[in-house]
This record gives structure tokens, C-alpha cells and sequence, in this order.
């Protein structure tokens, strides 16, 4: 099922208490995959493209894969765009037919962060789609302010992805004091980065204080990594392989953000 607006997928989530996984895909394979995982355990899902990927493949043939793979199954298939620079570059995805889309906002000057959520989420909005927030990076150091979160709610923000500990691409614990004291303040959707690494109980504990969204890259590539250095007779051995190991890699984490048998 494509999920055409992304605003009503967090929502859920919200009120229900589980995440959506985010699954970043580079190609065919790890789209198929991830769509597979999410009719087999009945779950709705994020399927997102970092900004480098669709500078080096159009956000247009994203689309075109992403929604045909999303037409066959039976379950909500949101597309999102990752790390966007600029809202040039997220209007740019979301006329493509994107649902959602995340702008980078980090090493910004904060009160301008806010005046720009304010001026552009309802320009996102009227497209139908969701609009992801980020004011710090996700090197490990960072933590999210609570009321710079709430301010970024406020201003139309749909979520806002917090630095609470987790880092992209290493094993992680959440501070989860900090994610508590702004769940407090905040009262709204928030979204983790960097959730391949992040311990299972911190993220069991995460999903009870309005996180909605995780995203999981690494635990992806590191299975294109892992098969593309063997040796292959044949290139359909190759894809099939992968695809089941993609596969079992998505449920898994379907299954971590408790989203099985959400859709």
C-alpha cells in the first residue's frame, strides 16, 4: 500500500506506542526486502533515501521503484527522504511523490531553525506530507535541548529527531533520563538516528516515551559488505542470497519497534 501522507503514519505510531522502522535503501534488492519483511509481519514501514543517493539516482525513479513495490503488498510503505540540505531539495522529493521528508538543520543557528519549520511546514503540509527535524548531529556528543524540541513541535514540526546517545553507524546506549525529561516537555513524535546500534532494552524503554520513527542503515549495508566479497558463480545466486539476508535483518528490527502486526 503506498503511503502517500506521512503525517497520519506518525500519528499512529504516536498514540499506539510503537515505532516505525526507517530502512535507508540504496537499491532494488534492499527496498524488495524490507517491503517483503513488513507484509510478512504485517507492519507499516519507512522506506528512506539519504540525500546522496538521490543526487546520484532521481528522487523520481525512487518513486517509480518504491511505489510499485508498495502497490503489491497490502500494508502502508512510507517514502521518505534522509538528511535533506535544503527545502529546495525537499520539495524537490516530495513533488516526486515522497511523503515525508527530514531537514538537517543541525549547526544552525536555532532561532533561525524555528523561523524556517514555521515558513515552510505548512508549504509540506498542504502537499500532504510530514515534515522530520533535526537541530544537532548524531556523532554521540549531542544532546537535544527539551524545550528546543517543543519549540521545533510547535512551530510544525510533524517529528523531531532527538540526540539522546545514539550515533550512526556504532553500537550505542540512550541517555534515557534526557529523552524522559523532554517526552515530558515536548509531548510529541520524535524520531532516533543511528538505531542499528542502538541496545534493544534502550530501545524497548525509548518506544514508551514518543519515539516513532528509528532508522536502521547499517545493519543493512553491513550485509551488502558482508556477501559482495565472496565469490559468486553466478549473479543471481548473488540477489538472492542478499535479498534473504536483507530480509531477516528487517523483520528483526520490524520486531524490535514493536511495529508487527501494526498495519
Amino acid at each position: 500500500m503506498w503511503a502517500r501522507h506521512g503525517r497520519a503514519l506518525f500519528q499512529d505510531a504516536f498514540q499506539r506506542g510503537y515505532a516505525l522502522p526507517a530502512f535507508n535503501i540504496a537499491s532494488l534488492e534492499m527496498a524488495q526486502a524490507c517491503v517483503r519483511a513488513a507484509e510478512a509481519l504485517r507492519a507499516p514501514i519507512v522506506l528512506q533515501t539519504y540525500r546522496e543517493e538521490v543526487r546520484r539516482v532521481s528522487p523520481e525513479v525512487f518513486v517509480g521503484m518504491v511505489r510499485a513495490l508498495a502497490e503489491e503488498v497490502r500494508v502502508p510503505v512510507l517514502l521518505h527522504l534522509d538528511h535533506g540540505e535544503g527545502f529546495s531539495e525537499i520539495f524537490r522529493a516530495l513533488r516526486a511523490g515522497y511523503g515525508s521528508a527530514m531537514w538537517d538543520a543541525s549547526g544552525r543557528d536555532p532561532e533561525e531553525v524555528i523561523v524556517e519549520v514555521r515558513t515552510h511546514a505548512p508549504l509540506v503540509h498542504a502537499m500532504g506530507a510530514a515534515l522530520e527535524v533535526a537541530a544537532e548531529g548524531f556523532g554521540g556528543e549531542e544532546r537535544s535541548d527539551p524545550e528546543a524540541v517543543a519549540q521545533l513541535l510547535e512551530a510544525g514540526a510533524d517529528v523531531v529527531a532527538v540526540a539522546v546517545g545514539s550515533r550512526h553507524g556504532v553500537e550505542s546506549r540512550l541517555d534515557l533520563g534526557l529523552l524522559a525529561r523532554i517526552r515530558e516537555v515536548a509531548r510529541g513524535p520524535l524520531a532516533l538516528h543511528g538505531g542499528s546500534g542502538i541496545h534493544p532494552r534502550d530501545l524497548e524503554e525509548a518506544l514508551a516515551l514518543g519515539v516513532v520513527k528509528v532508522n536502521v542503515g547499517t545493519a543493512l549495508y553491513r550485509v551488502l559488505r558482508d556477501y559482495l566479497g565472496r565469490p559468486w558463480d553466478h549473479h543471481r545466486a548473488f540477489y538472492r542470497e542478499v535479498e534473504a539476508a536483507l530480509l531477516g535483518v528487517a523483520m528483526e528490527y520490524i520486531r524490535r519497534t514493536q511495529a508487527e502486526g501494526k498495519a
